[in-house]
């Protein structure tokens, strides 16, 4: 990209950033490049052509009024895929490289490493950064991550990060791994699970064997699963002395477990205090909009176009956890496959109604509005629409509280199904047929009879 196009570039989404979340800022646009200025023409690259229709679906409009602000004779932005050459001379503005291809060229071929690195240690190309969604569950995550395989030893150590089984802990581990071997090749990395400490150790023991060998006497290590350390005296105590000896040389130390140290049953106060020397960081499972970017990323790894309704039908009914996500998504691509169909629609809900039981199937945000515009004889449109009219507020309002009492989404998502709404008027509109429900009876039928449509539905 030309001085030009970068600093033109860097003016729009700093302008973006501020209209946009911090999520769907890094999920949709943290890869975006300005290829092109050309007469009142703005051409702006995109990684793949998922996030180019989503950009143009939800974000066309804000990106124009950014880049306007920087430059007031663009009047049309598009959008385009293409991998411009990369022997274009620089300072062209053809000389635009994918993001994600210039990240995977570190990883492009194990082979070219000393793969000699430590132990059983090798590149795995299935986790890195460039491939790891972004979102407000994650982020703070992530960036310690990044910022651990960048500088080992010294931000950050140990690093302990905590969440619920499928939610991304291990994707990192070996994010951070794969980066510091990819920086470092002659670096001594060790990834391993508490299991397989806890067996080393005791075999060690049988054997008469030197334990410190292997734990010891490396640069970084990642141990996973450490929830598993509990209850096991002995090996806490091994585990203990091998933790000091590596901090005590800037030897960088990673962990992974399901709950904070602080919620670790019987592990000793000395080692709760360490894990919580450096950064302790969560991960929760994936907002909606972060369910939908995991989606259309897996989607593109298959080479499958991925509709915006396929997506959000399985993000609704999947929210557990990343793995059962993308395995119902597998599910779907595997099923098209077999019998020939494109994926669309009514095949994700024919294949997804073989794993999910009616009383797991959960009510959409559209179904919701729809439904409540049906009871109160108004339109969709309507509801979703900027209308004051009293016959048209109330509606609105009751299908606001019952998307949050009945569908547990945040204001920010209720906000976005009604159009982009400040999540402030949510907030209000929840409260308000929260309490009016509680006195007034009739409106309490209302409400209760709109739920009763959609179980039906």
């Amino acid at each position: 990209m030309s001085t030009k196009l970068e600093t033109v570039w860097g003016s729009v989404l700093g302008e973006l950033e501020i209209v946009l979340s911090q999520a769907n800022f890094q999920t949709w646009l943290k890869g975006t490049e300005l290829a092109e200025l050309e007469g009142d023409k703005a051409v702006i690259f995109v990684p793949n052509i998922f996030t180019r229709q989503w950009i143009q679906d939800k974000y066309h409009q804000q990106i124009l009024s950014a880049i306007r602000k920087v430059d007031a004779e663009i009047r049309s932005v598009e959008y385009t895929t293409k991998k411009l050459s990369i022997d274009t001379p620089p300072g062209s503005d053809s000389s635009i490289s994918l993001p994600l291809e210039r990240a995977s060229k570190k990883y492009s071929s194990p082979s070219q490493y000393s793969l000699e690195s430590y132990g059983e240690f090798r590149p795995n190309q299935k986790y890195r950064f460039d491939n790891f969604i972004t979102g407000s569950s994650n982020k703070l995550a992530f960036s310690a991550a990044q910022l651990v395989s960048e500088k080992p030893g010294e931000m950050y150590n140990p690093l302990f990060l905590y969440g619920p089984a499928g939610v991304g802990k291990t994707h990192l581990l070996w994010a951070i791994s794969n980066e510091i071997h990819a920086r470092q090749p002659n670096c001594k990395i060790l990834y391993s699970t508490s299991e397989e400490f806890i067996n080393t150790f005791l075999s060690a023991i049988r054997k008469g064997e030197k334990f410190t060998d292997k734990y010891r006497k490396v640069d970084v290590l990642l141990v996973d699963d450490m929830q598993f350390l509990a209850g096991k005296e002995k090996t806490q105590e091994e585990f203990f002395h091998t933790f000091n000896a590596l901090h005590q040389y800037n030897k960088q130390i990673v962990l992974c477990s399901d709950r904070p140290p602080k919620e670790i049953p019987t592990l000793e106060e000395r080692l709760r205090s360490r894990f919580e020397w450096g950064m302790v960081a969560d991960i929760q499972p994936p907002d909606f909009e972060t369910r939908v970017a995991i989606l259309m990323n897996k989607a593109a790894s298959h080479s499958i176009e991925l509709s915006m309704d396929v997506a959000e039908f399985i993000a609704t009914h999947i929210d557990n956890n990343i793995r059962e996500l993308e395995g119902a998504l597998t599910k779907v691509i595997a099923y098209s496959r077999l019998h020939g169909q494109s994926v669309d629609l009514p095949l994700a809900q024919e294949v997804l109604g073989m794993y999910i039981s009616k009383s797991q199937v959960k009510i959409s945000p559209k179904v919701v509005l729809q439904k409540t515009a049906d009871y109160y004889e108004i339109s969709y449109n309507d509801i979703v629409g900027t209308k004051r009219s009293r016959e048209i507020v109330l509606p609105r309002q009751v299908a606001m509280f019952i998307m949050r009492e009945e569908l547990s989404l945040s204001f920010p998502r209720i906000a976005k199904s009604l159009g982009g709404k400040d999540h402030t008027t949510i907030m209000h509109g929840v409260n308000k047929i929260r309490t009016l429900s509680a006195r007034d009876s009739v409106l309490g039928q209302d409400v209760q009879s709109i739920k009763k449509l959609l179980v039906a539905q």
